[in-house]
Formats: C-alpha cells, sequence, structure tokens
C-alpha cells in the first residue's frame, strides 16, 4: 500500500525576514557582523595604501565609512585590490562593498549606490613646453587631433570619445605622468584632485605641468555601491545616515581640510 505525505510550506511574512536580517547585520549584542569592503590603493586622497604600509586602505572615503560604523559591533574590514578584482569579488557576493564608483559608469548600473559621497572635475593634463600659450579645447571633435593617455585598470567608456582611443596606458598616476614627460602622448586623462593629491603624496612633480577641462563633461560624482540585496539596502542606508550626520556636525568639513580637498 502506497503512502504519502505533504510538506507544509511556512510563509515567513516580508517584514519579518527585514528584521531578522538587520539584527544579524547591525545586531545589539556582543555577535557582530563583518562587512567586507574593497577599495584600490591608488586612488588618492580618497583611497589609497603608503609604502610603509601596503596592505592598509586609508583616505577621505576610507575615513568616512569608520567613522558611520566607529559605534557599531559590525566590523568594517577594508581590503586592498585591484579594480576589476573588486568588481568580481563583489559579483561573487565575496565582498559586501565597493568605494569610490561613479553612477555614470555604463558597467555599474546593476548595482546599489549611496548617496554622493564626493565628486571629482574632468581635465586633460598636458606638458607647458608643447603648448606655451595654454590650451583650450571648444568641443570633444577636437580630441582626436591628439593622442591620449591613460590608466591601465580604467574604465574610459563615459567619455565623449572612443575608449579606443586610450592608446597609451600606464600602470599607475605616477607612470602616465612619466610617459607624458617621455611624449608617449599628448594629453593624459585625470581627475584633477586625484592627480595633483598622487603627485603631492607620492613626491612626484607636477612642474611644467598644466589641465584644460575636458569638452562636454561635467563632474563625476561618486559614491559608495554593492550589489542590490537587503543586506546591501540596509548597510547603504546607515550609509546615508552617518553621511547627512557628518555633514550637519562639520566631520565632512574637516575630513576635505585634512587631506586637502575644497569644501562643499
Amino acid at each position: 500500500m502506497a503512502t504519502s505525505a505533504t510538506a507544509a510550506t511556512i510563509r515567513i511574512p516580508y517584514f519579518a525576514i527585514t528584521i531578522l536580517l538587520t539584527l544579524s547585520i547591525f545586531p545589539t549584542s556582543t555577535m557582530a557582523a563583518d562587512i567586507l569592503v574593497g577599495g584600490t590603493g591608488y586612488w588618492t586622497p580618497y583611497c589609497y595604501t603608503t609604502p610603509d604600509a601596503p596592505d592598509t586602505l586609508k583616505g577621505f572615503t576610507v575615513d568616512i565609512l569608520k567613522q558611520i560604523f566607529q559605534d557599531s559591533n559590525d566590523q568594517v574590514k577594508f581590503m586592498v585590490l585591484p579594480w576589476k578584482r573588486c568588481l568580481k569579488m563583489l559579483d561573487h557576493s565575496q565582498l559586501d562593498l565597493v568605494l569610490d564608483g561613479s553612477r555614470d559608469s555604463k558597467r555599474l548600473q546593476k548595482y546599489m549606490f549611496s548617496d554622493e559621497v564626493y565628486q571629482l572635475d574632468n581635465v586633460f593634463f598636458y606638458l607647458t613646453k608643447n603648448y606655451p600659450n595654454g590650451l583650450m579645447l571648444q568641443d570633444s571633435s577636437e580630441i582626436g587631433k591628439y593622442t591620449l593617455g591613460g590608466i591601465t585598470s580604467l574604465n574610459y567608456s563615459m567619455y565623449p570619445f572612443p575608449e579606443s582611443s586610450v592608446q597609451h596606458r600606464a600602470a599607475n598616476m605616477k607612470g602616465m605622468v612619466a610617459m607624458l614627460r617621455y611624449d608617449r602622448f599628448e594629453l593624459g586623462i585625470a581627475f584633477k584632485q586625484i592627480l595633483f593629491s598622487n603627485a603631492r603624496m607620492n613626491n612626484y612633480s607636477m612642474k611644467g605641468i598644466s589641465f584644460t577641462a575636458i569638452p562636454e563633461m561635467n563632474p563625476l560624482r561618486f559614491y559608495i555601491f554593492g550589489n542590490k540585496n537587503e543586506k546591501t539596502k540596509l548597510i547603504i542606508n546607515k550609509i546615508n545616515k552617518g553621511l547627512a550626520e557628518m555633514r550637519d556636525s562639520g566631520i565632512i568639513s574637516k575630513l576635505q581640510r585634512k587631506y586637502g580637498l575644497p569644501e562643499n
């Protein structure tokens, strides 16, 4: 004689799931959750390393996260990774957050973003000996007249020129400046704040180098981001609340002064 059994389905209300996730991510007991954060080591002064501590992330964005979670039981753990590795590990749920991404990047559209953390100015930098009267580009159609240099790991798809036109690439910004001085290209692509901060912190000269705005490019806004799931949503909500409180209390302005950034 055959027998059959019916499996019972237990339905948990959505609000109950949210509460359980909140308790697991932001516990009130001594049990803490790890929040794994990836960042590059060269995005000075926002996220960078120094020769004496190559495995330790420092910088403006790093300090913001530390401040927001300083009174939390959760353990924020930072990992120094190349940009492409950050995204790959995030896609495999090996990271919870990645620092310093732009919503203008097509490849990042699938992620969940915090509120704006900062914005950067897009510039071409060049040797003043080659352009003693300065250089100003009126529109993007003029860019094709020049050879362009960039960073190997960076994505240039959001710029008003084909990414394939960035034919000369260096491993880092110091290398890109060196290539410019050897006339490997005419115009280097950079964010002004990061380029000059990187030079100052890594002790290489910017003498004889000037810059001009990239036509048809507004300042890029940068964020902290992660996968679209309930855990990330709760973390991002906490970050957004912390950012607002830090702006109101003047802590953001204090950090901007610490890293030589313009206050806004």
